[in-house]
């Protein structure tokens, strides 16, 4: 009895304790963390097979389970106007092999539970332990047999074609191929992109071609980790790889990549984009080995790595631009890498986006991070760094990055303190040395017709940002409409707005003939412009300077020649069919449907429509009072492609029709006004005008 009352006397003096250990606790202070963990990768057991192949063996008996990964580490690869080959080959790798059917190969894994996959980097596998040979067996019988066949490879390509098609219209899907276009160039391992062309190029020899090139060994990293003996690793490695043929993989010529000399936007118009995709690019010639790389990465982590970064406050959090935005900063091996800054952003705030986003990258580049800015992108680094750590299979990978990157072997087990060091001095250093505000790439992907202008008009820093068009697929272009073409516009209403403009269908119908006089004073003299036209498609033209003729064209009856003060020559070719063209008294009467929209713009103070009218000749159609303003006509001399505007004004009404009296033409970057003083209709045309 004595004894258990001794017991609850003690109990009662402990919970007592217990008590008052808790009441002393000052909650208004954060506890202090504990130690940083050690991360302790510990050495691999490293073998090489007489082919090149390089083994890694983690030993970890923990869980009766295996891996296996396979990184080929190829050079980077330029597939040229067959891209897509190796999307292709790598789709079509592990689905059968030469000596065992797709079906049953799958059964095979489905039985064993198992996962293997393959690809023309690699590949791996992972299963029970105890079924450690049979996988292995397997994962190298996908990998050294693969089954290439002409019916994998028309699905696949199917497929491929399928996904380009659908991403044709998506602001998104042409953004992610743009973007590298532009940063590297297409002819860049990491510019290039899969087209239908380069698709269709692909039969199955250059497949087979391109895994005999570059799935080989003598580059390549086989990590194997989980619960396996050392000792029983190489054996099997020995059985199932070592008959593995080496070989040298081809090696690209990569072009020299460098920024624009100055910041510039890409535009690339997706009229049917409801939100505009934003990146600022510039290339980065960070590299993992660099004594730079810590303070980098924390740099970009405070800049837009991370959901309280500048980037993200600023354009989530206080203006509600968008839903998210980020950055990332690449570390390059074979080549420079870029540091992106990206989001999606609505329309009516793109410009508003892109000045925020320069004004955070002005930030972190002039003004210090706070002490709690940097502790707590610290804290959230290295957290999500320890968490990861605790994966054995990225455990395992890091020992395969620290050879590939040429690392020293305590690389990771120094990350920790690395970071730690990085102070505020780093992160402004490095923000200056990689966020290149001056050669950036603004990339925008969206619709012109809402943003264009008031990009256009924007400034950063108090200077305007040049802009240059490119189309889907990375080609410089012209710069886009911004003006929104009414529904059920087509050329057919156009033609027929410009027929009713001029005097309608009945009136024009009468006109059998025109003959125009204009003149221009020139500091050449006067030039004096004759033309003369038929309902029956006969046309002349005589230009005199100081009473000589300096040109003649005639064109009837399907013939045509030109004349001048260096002699004559007979129409032909594209020629004659421009002269046919302009023979034709009111094209837009005669065919209605004689042409392509492409477009409406400005002209001027005016909105125009834009109709391409044959391969080398566009109109402008006012879209107000349906008058045709302008036609450029385009063509190549010497290798060289010319553009002539003749601009049309101040329409004036003869016999009921309306004509313009004022034709302006650009030649040699010189207006020449030619304003009509005769006009007359269905009167002093004869067929000698036309011999």
């Amino acid at each position: 009895m004595t004894t258990m009352k001794k017991y609850i006397i003690a109990c009662i003096a402990v919970l007592f304790i217990g008590t008052a250990a808790i009441a002393q606790i000052d909650r208004s202070k954060i506890p202090t963390s504990g130690p940083m963990p050690e991360i302790n990768l510990g050495e691999p057991y490293t073998f090489d097979l007489d082919n090149g192949l390089k083994v890694l063996v983690v030993e970890d008996s923990k869980l009766p389970t295996i891996s296996f990964n396979l990184d080929l580490n190829n050079p980077p690869i330029v597939e040229g106007n067959k891209a897509g080959v190796q999307s292709l080959t790598g789709s079509i790798m592990g689905k059968g092999t030469t000596k065992t059917p797709k079906e049953k190969f799958n059964e095979q894994v489905d039985y064993l539970g198992a996962q293997i996959y393959l690809g023309t980097g690699g590949g791996g596998a992972s299963t029970l332990s105890k079924y450690t040979e049979q996988v292995m067996a397997m994962f190298a019988e996908a990998a050294l047999y693969p089954n290439f066949n002409e019916e994998e490879l028309a699905t696949e390509k199917s497929q491929l074609i399928e996904g380009i098609k659908s991403g044709e219209n998506s602001a998104a899907a042409i953004a992610g191929k743009v973007r590298g276009a532009l940063a590297y160039g297409k002819d860049h391992a990491a510019g290039e992109f899969a087209t239908v062309e380069t698709i269709n190029n692909v039969e199955l020899a250059d497949v087979k071609k391109f895994y005999s090139d570059y799935f080989v060994p003598n580059r390549a990293y086989l990590l194997i980790s989980g619960d396996i003996d050392k000792k029983e690793a190489k054996k099997l490695v020995n059985k199932y790889f070592g008959e593995w043929k080496a070989k040298e993989a081809p090696k690209s010529n990569l072009p020299e990549v460098t920024d624009v000399p100055t910041t510039e936007i890409d535009f690339i118009n997706v009229p049917n984009a409801v939100q505009t995709e934003l990146a600022v690019i510039n290339t980065s010639e960070l590299k993992m080995s660099d004594k730079d790389y810590h303070a980098a990465l924390v740099a970009n982590y405070i800049f837009g790595g991370g959901f309280g970064s500048y980037l993200n406050m600023n354009l989530r959090e206080k203006n509600g631009y968008t839903y998210g935005a980020g950055s990332s900063l690449g570390a390059g091996r074979d080549y420079k890498s870029t540091f992106r800054a990206t989001t999606k952003v609505r329309n009516e705030v793109t410009d508003s986006a892109v000045v925020e986003t320069f004004k955070e990258l002005d930030r972190i580049k002039t003004t210090y991070v706070t002490d709690e800015d940097l502790s707590n992108a610290k804290a959230k680094f290295l957290g999500s760094f320890i968490m990861q750590s605790e994966d054995k299979s990225v455990v395992a990978d890091r020992a395969i990055t620290i050879r590939t990157n040429n690392l020293d072997e305590d690389f990771y087990k120094d990350f920790i303190s690395n970071i730690n060091a990085v102070t505020k001095e780093d992160v402004k250093r490095v923000a200056n040395k990689y966020f290149k505000t001056d050669n950036m790439r603004i990339v925008l992907v969206g619709k012109a017709s809402e943003v264009l202008e008031p990009l256009e008009n924007m400034k950063i820093n108090g200077k305007n940002v040049p802009i240059k068009f490119y189309d889907k697929e990375a080609n410089v272009t012209d710069r886009p409409s911004t003006i929104a073409i009414p529904e059920g516009t087509t050329v057919n209403t156009i033609f027929a707005d410009y027929v009713k403009a001029i005097g309608g269908r009945d009136q024009v119908a009468e006109v059998k003939s025109m003959a125009m006089i204009g003149s221009s004073t020139t500091p050449m003299g006067e030039l004096v412009l004759n033309v003369k036209k038929t309902n029956d498609n006969k046309f002349s033209q005589t230009i005199t300077m100081g009473g000589n003729v300096a040109s003649k064209m005639v064109y009837a009856n399907g013939a045509g020649k030109v004349s001048g003060m260096q002699g004559s020559a007979v129409l032909e070719g594209e020629q004659l069919e421009a002269a046919a063209a302009e023979a034709v008294l009111f094209p837009e009467f005669a065919n209605p449907d004689g042409g392509t929209l492409i477009g409406a713009e400005k002209m001027g103070d005016k909105k125009v429509y834009v109709v391409q009218v044959s391969d080398t000749k566009k109109n402008y159609y006012d879209m107000n009072t349906g008058l045709l303003l302008g036609q450029e006509t385009t063509q190549e001399v010497q290798g060289q492609t010319y553009s002539t505007m003749i601009k049309y004004d101040n329409y004036k009404e003869v016999k009921g029709v309306k004509y313009p009296m004022t034709i302006i033409q650009n030649m040699a970057g010189r207006d020449f006004r030619f304003d009509i003083n005769t006009l007359r209709v269905n009167e002093g045309v004869t067929d000698a005008d036309f011999n």
